[in-house]
């Protein structure tokens, strides 16, 4: 078995899961949809592997695994960022969870005539 048909098969075996996955609802679509595209773009380069001896001699990288490397670790960059912004959005949404709770159960801990009031005082003009 060739290098190219052993890397297309395990491409093919990846785009497979990330496609259960979705279909299990245990990945979202938008995550889904660039580990599908990464799957494409390597189904073509396992396909034709002329492609990308030309795409390196265009980029003036002298060997094609370098421009291989390259852009996995650009892909893994963009990552990276990508699931950085997400921690730290859900980040602040758990904080300001965490505020709305606790100011739930202060509520709810105050006895009932003390809730009363405070809402009397409110009405007052």
């Amino acid at each position: 078995m060739s290098a190219n048909i052993f890397f297309l098969l395990i491409v093919v075996v990846m785009e497979v899961l990330v496609l259960a996955q979705v279909r299990n609802q245990k990945m979202k679509e938008k995550y889904a949809a660039l580990w599908l595209i990464v799957g494409v773009i390597m189904i073509v380069l396992a396909l034709f592997p002329k492609l990308l001896d030309a795409l390196s001699r265009l980029v003036g990288i002298e060997t094609p695994v370098n421009l291989l490397f390259l852009l996995a670790i650009i892909m893994l960059m963009g990552i990276s960022l990508h699931l950085t912004l997400a921690i730290s959005k859900i980040t602040d949404d758990m904080r300001t969870l965490a505020e709305e709770v606790a100011i739930l159960k202060a509520l709810q801990r105050q006895p009932q005539g003390a809730s009363r009031a405070t809402e009397r005082e409110q009405k007052k003009p």
